[in-house]
């Protein structure tokens, strides 16, 4: 699957709406490093607006890359998938 078709996977179960800085942030994306380098800075935040709740990438060991939104104190993944170093 190329990473265009993997990050459309990890865009999609957000709301257009409600998300749309978050998934524009995600879709400036052009590689895992990229990714990677988005979960690293500034902790991850993909949420300008620190009204809750606050969506942040988080990357696991595997190379999979989770969406997850923060609300007093809990998180809710809210996207999963998979990218292989390319």
């Amino acid at each position: 699957m190329s990473f265009a078709d993997s990050l459309e996977k990890l865009v999609a179960p957000l709301d257009p709406a409600r998300h749309e800085s978050e998934i524009r942030k995600l879709r400036s994306c052009r590689s895992p490093s990229d990714l990677d380098r988005v979960a690293k800075d500034a902790g991850g935040w993909l949420s300008a607006n620190p009204k809750e709740p606050r969506l942040k990438l988080v990357k696991h060991g595997s190379g999979t890359f989770l969406v997850v939104a923060y609300e007093n104190g809990w998180s809710t993944r809210l996207a999963m998938e998979p990218f292989s170093a390319r």
